[in-house]
């Protein structure tokens, strides 16, 4: 393992205080220190001070920097290599119960504490910096036993783009009328405030690089995620977590963060820092944020969300703007056992929130530094606990068949598996289990291995359980989603096996990764034939849904192909209400290196939009939305949390596309366009277009009601693949559903000929709709068209009441949208 070791030396000079570096005191009223300032800052206390170390781990989507601090005592810190594999070897179980216990007494604590995740969040960047100056300078009892007895790893801007961007949009706004106005563009490439949604997928370049410090290198035993949007008007929470418990979590783990959230609420109340909350909101059960992925990995993953909600801008709560309530119902005002001292209003400041959250870290840390023995050891024995009892069987491993669908995405699951930490074998010779042969060199997941809890949540189905409000109540809905079985929305063959086996297997330091493919069933076909449009060379699709080069496939097959690939001329909507479902969109069509133009809403008003483009794409957004966006003058807080303070955007980021917009969208695809809807976004071609299709799904329906509600889950569908749009396809697969559309097609004389004609792709299954997560009024879809081509004048609309791209983890449906980008841009061969 390389690192880059920037700066390292002993006390050299007085170590700067935060204020002779930045020219003010991060958490200052109007001020914001920018990304610069602050890893130059951590610059000069590793140049005075040997007891900080300052590294390079990565570099972000855009090139810059990414950093760890690693704080600790001069000595420590000079004998940090060993503390880090002994950290290691704990965390997989790699030592007998007897040197465990030698190296748990002479080992340090390992705790993460990382800032700036989501950049709208300013408040735990702008507190790290002081952070790191009390932890060298202090030398109170406490601050030395920490020093002496834990590690930290602080990450003190862990999405450096965004926070810049940020920062810069902040200070052009400071003293105007639009002050506290949203960035209007996401603050991480692709992702936004998804950048916490991808800690299982690892799509994004920084996911990476964490993951690897965290799950490849060091193993903390603590990870502290600090975040700054608690449920209003709490000024902060902290575990523990709200139900539901996910099963795969060890109650170890969960029963260490109820200790650790109990610590740092004890600390408060001694403080006498009113409004901290507790089991509300932020649940125990997903997967896939970086609070919440530790915790499969037996790491006691903390989020805190401190109050915050403008930037450095101070403001003043009234009493009376307080709610009565929290939505779980809790009083606000009266004291209860998860809020026992109730914030009832008053000033509150940038610095309030850094308080707070120093608050929060020596807890943590008083914490880790009085038990150090105690969490070495823990991380061992749950490890050993996940490896016995894998090895005892159901499941005893998954195995990934040679024969699969789709070999590129299998690959891809497994890269992505390792990435995180997860053993992946391959068998050297055939083998039979639970009553199947396998070939040599199918790859082999056996459940006895240290992160077993993660293994299983990701390739199992969930079921998310109903848990309401007295007997008749309403549903505790998920925090985030309520399925996301890996192997399922990749769309891999995974066999369970329950029972041990005997075969051969090799350990994998390294699992190949896809190449690009000649086969349609695999996702990989896509960058060939993005490569050899790009170079030049002429492709067809056969009848069959081959993909045909010239020059290679038989002469007579390739005469006889039905469709002449071009280069796609795609468009995709780009708002300026930084819309998420739009950036992960962008995401796979850079993936699979699909040329696209970004279209703002001046774009969409040209008269010009055949002419440049074969095929524009809306990304999930609701029809008010694309035609009006953020109105001008419009002052609103549905970019932020309730109780945070009305904004006004600057008038260049306002408006939608308008009537003109949608004029000029329905004559390009009257032209011979092909408009492609997600989601939500199907709805403004269904109303303003007059096509023969109703979305059979009632709006707003509720868990327990007689509609359709599906709050995130992964269901089962049915595909024509004799339907162009679906080569590649197998007949039935899995897709995304945040619940939203299915659509029937309208039979009145008139409807559905000609070029009203509708043609299904794809349905939702007839039965058995649910394979991971939580759904109710299934009847309501069941057997419905989740996939349509709608014929509109010369071209035609492609609706989709599913995200195919869903966060870019949907691989088993990407195929049916990048089949309807190219076959926009094809030209049909007539026989």
């Amino acid at each position: 393992m390389l690192w880059l070791l920037l700066v390292s030396a002993p006390l050299a000079a007085a170590v700067p205080t935060p204020r002779e570096h930045f020219g003010f005191t991060p958490g200052d009223d109007y001020k914001l220190a920018d990304f610069e300032q602050i890893s130059s800052y951590f610059g000069k206390l590793a140049g005075a001070s040997d007891r900080l170390l300052w590294r390079e781990f990565g570099r972000s989507s855009h090139g810059k920097p990414m950093y760890v601090a690693f704080i600790s005592s001069a000595e420590n810190l000079r004998r940090l290599e060993e503390h880090r594999q002994t950290s290691r070897r704990l965390a997989l179980g790699q030592a007998t119960a007897e040197e465990a216990r030698r190296m748990s007494r002479e080992g340090r604590a390992i705790v993460w504490i990382d800032s700036g995740l989501h950049s709208s969040e300013v408040a735990p960047a702008q507190h790290a910096p002081e952070f790191a100056y009390r932890m060298l300078t202090g030398e109170t009892e406490e601050i030395q036993r920490i020093r002496d007895k834990v590690i930290i790893m602080q990450i003190p801007v862990i999405n450096p783009d965004g926070h810049d961007w940020i920062v810069e949009w902040y200070r052009g706004n400071v003293g105007t009328p639009y002050e506290i106005a949203p960035l209007p563009r996401l603050y991480q490439k692709y992702a936004g405030h998804d950048n916490n949604r991808d800690w299982f997928m690892l799509n994004l370049q920084e996911t990476r690089h964490v993951t690897k410090l965290l799950f490849q290198d060091w193993f903390p035993q603590i990870v502290y995620n600090q975040h700054q949007v608690p449920p209003f008007p709490a000024r902060i929470f902290v575990p523990p977590y709200a139900d539901p418990l996910n099963p795969h979590i060890l109650p170890a783990v969960m029963e260490g963060i109820h200790v650790i959230g109990s610590a740092m609420k004890e600390r408060f109340a001694r403080e006498g820092k009113p409004g901290v909350l507790s089991y509300h909101g932020f649940d125990g059960w997903w997967n896939g944020g970086l609070r919440s992925v530790p915790a499969f990995h037996n790491m006691h993953g903390i989020l805190t969300e401190v109050a915050g909600h403008a930037y450095a801008t101070p403001r003043e709560y009234k009493s009376s703007e307080l709610p009565a309530r929290f939505a779980n119902g809790i009083p606000t005002k009266e004291p209860s056992i998860f809020y026992q001292l109730p914030w009832l209003g008053g000033r509150w400041t940038l610095r309030d929130a850094i308080d707070y959250m120093l608050t929060a870290d020596f807890a943590i840390l008083d914490l880790a530094s009085s038990r150090p023995e105690h969490f070495l050891l823990k991380s061992h024995e749950m490890a050993r606990a996940n490896i016995e009892t894998g090895m005892r069987g159901k499941p005893y491993a998954y195995v990934i068949p040679q024969d699969q669908w789709d070999r590129s995405s299998a690959l891809d699951m497994l890269w992505r598996l390792a990435a995180a930490g997860i053993e992946v074998r391959r068998s050297r010779s055939a083998f039979s289990a639970g009553g199947k042969n396998y070939a040599a060199g199918s790859y082999v997941l056996l459940a006895g291995q240290p992160f077993r809890s993660y293994l299983l949540d990701l390739m199992e189905p969930q079921k998310y359980p109903e848990i309401r409000q007295g007997p008749t109540g309403p549903l505790r809905r998920p925090y985030d989603v309520a399925g996301w079985t890996m192997s399922m929305s990749m769309g891999v063959s995974v066999d369970r096996i329950d029972e041990p086996f005997q075969t051969e297997l090799e350990l994998l330091s390294e699992v190949p990764r896809p190449q690009p493919s000649r086969n349609r069933r695999e996702n990989a076909s896509f960058l060939a034939t993005a490569e050899l449009l790009e170079a030049g060379r002429r492709l067809r699709w056969s009848a069959q849904g081959d993909l045909l080069v010239e020059g290679e496939a038989p002469a007579a097959e390739f005469a006889a192909a039905t469709w002449e690939l071009a280069r796609p001329r795609l468009a995709l909507y780009e708002p300026w209400s930084a819309n998420m479902d739009s950036g992960w969109t962008q995401y796979v069509l850079d993936t699979y290196k699909v040329p696209h133009t970004l279209l703002r809403n001046d774009d969409v008003r040209q008269d010009d939009l055949r002419k440049r483009f074969d095929a524009i794409l809306l990304a999930s957004q609701s029809t008010a939305s694309i035609l009006h966006g953020f109105r001008p003058g419009e002052q609103t807080g549905r970019t932020a949390t309730p109780g945070a303070p009305l904004a006004l955007q600057r008038p260049e980021y306002t408006g939608g596309i308008g009537v003109a917009g949608l004029h000029r969208l329905d004559q390009f695809v009257r032209d011979g366009g092909t408009l492609i809807a997600l989601d939500a976004a199907t709805e403004l071609p269904i109303q303003f277009f007059g096509l023969p299709v109703r979305n059979v799904v009632r709006a707003g329906a509720e868990p327990g009601s007689a509609g359709f509600y599906c709050p995130g889950s992964l269901l089962r569908i049915s595909v024509d693949t004799s339907h162009p749009l679906a080569a590649g396809m197998p007949t039935e697969a899995v897709a995304f559903s945040s619940g939203g559309h299915a659509f029937d097609v309208t039979l009145a004389p008139g409807f559905n000929t000609g070029e009203r004609a509708v043609r299904s792709v794809a349905r939702f299954a007839a039965n058995n709709l649910l394979a991971s997560g939580y759904v109710t009024g299934e009847r309501e879809v069941l057997g419905k068209d989740v996939m349509l081509e709608a014929r509109h004048g010369k071209g035609r609309v492609v609706l989709f009441g599913i995200r195919p791209q869903f966060r870019a983890q949907t691989q088993g449906t990407f195929k049916l949208l990048l089949n309807a980008v190219y076959s926009a841009s094809a030209r049909e061969l007539k026989p």
